[in-house]
């Protein structure tokens, strides 16, 4: 009978050993992990920095672009309505940009067809030319947020799992410290469901 209690006790304390080998390597292993994913975020969240600031620089320089055109419009209307053929032209080559020249003979055209210009803030094309940095900018940024948070979700899942592989930990180092193996068996078996819960969260996780 004694000898029976002792090899059931040896393979209770073998089974104590795995599963504080198996939980020690995985709390390090998510740990590791959730370190690694914050780095992630970081990373995401100073491009999202950089790309706001880049859609910034680019609203101020579409502020700019537009009232520097609406100037040059207006000078040009203004020598088209004078028929100062001299200073249309010079303000057509010299001041107008070049992309501004197609703008500048739809408006023409729409004159002599006796209509109204479209103003450059109501010409979708116009706007979407000159916008278009800025939504590039804005659109990299929400992708770099979203990737940002992503990140930041999958850094909290190992820093849970990191915990409950703890207290696998704790369950199977404990076991020596009772005498009955009814106590033993049941910490083990606390240390193995706690231990399954983590490794069925930690199945469908990504590794950075």
């Amino acid at each position: 009978m004694n000898e029976e209690r002792t090899f059931g006790d040896r393979v209770l304390e073998v089974i104590a050993v795995v599963l504080l080998a198996v939980s020690t390597l995985g709390t390090a292993w998510c740990g590791y992990q959730a370190s690694q994913w914050s780095g992630v975020q970081t990373e995401y969240n100073q491009q999202e920095t950089n790309h706001r600031l880049e859609a910034n620089r680019q609203f101020a320089r579409a502020i700019q672009t537009f009232s520097y055109d609406s100037s040059v419009i207006a000078f040009y209307a203004q020598a088209v309505q004078a028929h100062n053929t001299r200073l249309a032209d010079f303000y057509r080559t010299v001041m107008a940009r070049k992309d501004l020249l197609p703008f500048l003979d739809k408006w023409e055209a729409t004159v002599r067809a006796g209509g109204t210009p479209t103003p450059l803030l109501e010409d979708p094309q116009y706007i979407g030319a000159q916008a278009g940095g800025y939504q590039s900018e804005q659109e990299a940024a929400e992708q770099a947020a979203r990737a940002a948070q992503q990140a930041a979700d999958r850094s909290q899942v190992y820093t849970l799992n990191t915990i409950l592989l703890a207290v696998a930990l704790f369950f199977a180092g404990v076991t020596s410290s009772f005498r009955y193996r009814s106590a033993r068996i049941m910490l083990i078996m606390l240390a193995l469901l706690t231990l399954a819960i983590a490794a069925t969260r930690l199945a469908d996780l990504p590794v950075a």
